[in-house]
């Protein structure tokens, strides 16, 4: 599987052609001539921007791109971006308009189609670059091209994540496995399976709380609860038979004897905890020592027990005022914990005072059922409440069966991915080994390393973690380092061969020092000359690597491998601007 770009052009010309080659492809920001400020600065030349635009023709969401940030009143009328490149040998073009970006026009072989959606656009290049893989082996086209192609705004702080930085979406491990040479199936069915048991836990919830109106009936208590309703409304239903509102009445009754005795009981627990109340805010305020009369006890007392006394006035002070916050603290916490229990008291009655009031509705002024049509309607609603609550009982029971099952079925995959990667541990060594040749060129040590771990947590959303361990990790340098070694490992490695298409884009990732830049470069130059068919484009500024370039210490010949260069005086499009904020 290959994949190179050719050229970067546009239709009206906005910006200089891009040509690209395989090996190593540099574009680069540098000083202007003059003696300015200006002159001297090297970023804002549009490096960045030369690399959103391939994304844009690589079909990358309009929105997500900054291209969409530009002024369009700084835009020519019309503007097409155009790629061309190649993919698996085939020869094509792809032409993208600002102004209809989700119709995109492809060329190939001298054919010409324009596709209603992007997600067309995207399924046929897919079909060319995954040729002869089932659809469920590979992954999608746009994910495998974040992966290739890191923007500066991913910040490269961590090897699976390819979105900005700002994004709390967690990094898709599936381009990652396959470039590997692992099959999804495995993956893809754990994700599923815990997708799945998330779902049916937050309905089982749901139902749950329903089921025992929001945890104020233990759910242990519902069966024996409907048992008993059973009852009443086989009893209810006997008597509408006999057209009798009798039956009705008398649970009625029965439901107002039963609340009022809750109501009374609440309301003698909340005017008990109320006296409680005014009796601790009715307490006189604790007696304070007055530190004047303190001093002169604590002379009287040194005065007559000499050395004896160790402790000095601050510390007799400091007591003081310790014991005077715990008495605060006793009184305040106490309160606090008597006001809580009265607002939940104060909450029970009023939803009992609510329900005792609707059942009161239903009498006449006399106390007694106002005669059979409100019978008949006690009747329906106390059958409607019980059948719906025997629904919602199975529902909830079958409900969590399922969820029971769907936990069994999440060990099944996770076993089952656990055994796969145990089948394709040579994967792994292969990544492992990579790593570890390609730290020792740059670095000068073989101490790194990296594994795959399986998380085997019940709550674990993301089932597979990616480690690559390096010394001193972690800050800022150290991880763009831990990237490039990593995205070089996929590209270079025995187990991705056949997979991986050779093309790599980095924005802007060497934030590191000297010596690790010039290691990387000349690493890659190494890689070039031992014949290896691949395509690096790199975004850099000129004057990080000047010094070392006049000192021969860098292998690749810049001028050679310079595709582009931007100034202050000649950006990437050929205006400076502000660009629009970001659709929130």
């Amino acid at each position: 599987m290959t994949l190179r770009l050719h050229r970067l052009s546009s239709e009206p010309a906005l910006f200089t052609p891009i040509i690209f080659r395989s090996g190593i492809n540099l574009i680069l920001g540098e000083k202007s001539e003059g003696d300015s400020p200006q002159a001297k600065k090297v970023n804002g030349v549009g490096k960045s921007m030369s690399v959103e635009f391939i994304h844009f023709a690589l079909l990358r969401d309009f929105a997500q791109t900054r291209v969409s940030r530009i002024p369009p009143e700084r835009l020519p009328d019309g503007l097409t971006v155009i790629l061309d490149l190649s993919i698996n040998g085939e020869t094509l073009q792809i032409r993208r308009s600002l102004a209809h970006p989700s119709e995109p026009r492809i060329i190939r072989n001298g054919q010409s189609t324009t596709f209603g959606t992007l997600a067309e656009a995207t399924r046929f290049l897919s079909d060319l670059l995954f040729t002869g893989m089932a659809s469920h082996g590979f992954t999608s086209f746009r994910s495998l091209i974040s992966l290739l192609m890191r923007d500066e705004g991913s910040e490269f702080s961590d090897i699976l994540r390819t979105m900005p930085a700002d994004r709390t979406t967690p990094g898709d491990p599936t381009p990652h496995l396959f470039l590997m040479g692992f099959d999804l199936v495995q993956y893809r069915d754990l994700l599923q399976s815990i997708k799945d048991l998330d779902a049916q836990t937050s309905l089982v919830s749901q139902l749950k709380k329903d089921l025992t109106k929001q945890g104020s009936i233990p759910l242990a208590d519902i069966p024996a609860g409907l048992n008993q309703d059973e009852k009443e409304v086989k009893a209810i239903e006997a008597g509408l038979a006999e057209l009798k509102a009798e039956p009705a009445f008398e649970q009625v009754e029965a439901d107002l004897n039963e609340i009022e005795t809750a109501l009374a009981s609440l309301r003698g627990r909340r005017k008990g905890i109320s006296y409680q109340i005014d009796q601790i805010r009715a307490m006189p305020q604790p007696e304070v020592i007055d530190e004047t009369d303190l001093a002169i006890v604590y002379d009287r007392v040194r005065a007559g027990l000499g050395e004896l006394v160790t402790k000095s006035l601050e510390q007799a002070k400091a007591f003081k005022a310790e014991v005077e916050t715990f008495q605060r603290s006793l009184l305040s916490d106490e309160l606090s914990r008597l006001d809580e229990e009265r607002r939940k008291l104060t909450e029970q009655i009023r939803r009992l005072s609510s329900d005792h009031a609707a059942l009161v509705s239903r009498l006449d002024r006399k106390g007694t059922l106002k005669e059979l049509s409100a019978g008949l309607s006690v009747a329906m609603h106390k059958q409607q409440d019980y059948y719906r609550r025997v629904t919602l009982y199975d529902q909830y029971s079958e409900a969590d069966q399922r969820k029971e099952d769907l936990k069994s079925e999440r060990q099944l995959a996770m076993d089952g991915l656990r055994r796969h990667l145990q089948d394709h541990k040579a994967i792994e060594v292969s990544m492992n080994h990579e790593v570890s040749e390609i730290h020792q060129r740059i670095m000068g040590v073989a101490n790194a390393s990296f594994t795959l771990q399986l998380n085997t947590g019940a709550k674990i959303k993301h089932p597979l973690d990616f480690e690559l361990m390096i010394p001193d990790d972690m800050s800022h340098s150290i991880e763009r380092t831990k990237v490039f070694i990593y995205d070089c490992a996929l590209m270079f490695a025995s187990c991705t061969h056949g997979r991986h298409p050779g093309f790599l884009v980095h924005d802007n990732i060497f934030d590191v020092d000297q010596d690790t830049l010039v290691q990387c470069l000349n690493y890659l130059q190494e890689k070039v000359d031992d014949g290896a068919d691949f395509q690096y484009i790199l975004t850099l500024n000129r004057e990080k690597i000047e010094a070392e370039e006049r000192a021969q210490e860098i292998h690749t010949d810049i001028t050679e491998a310079r595709r582009a260069v931007l100034t202050k005086a000649a950006p990437f499009l050929g205006f400076r601007y502000q660009e629009r904020r970001k659709p929130r």
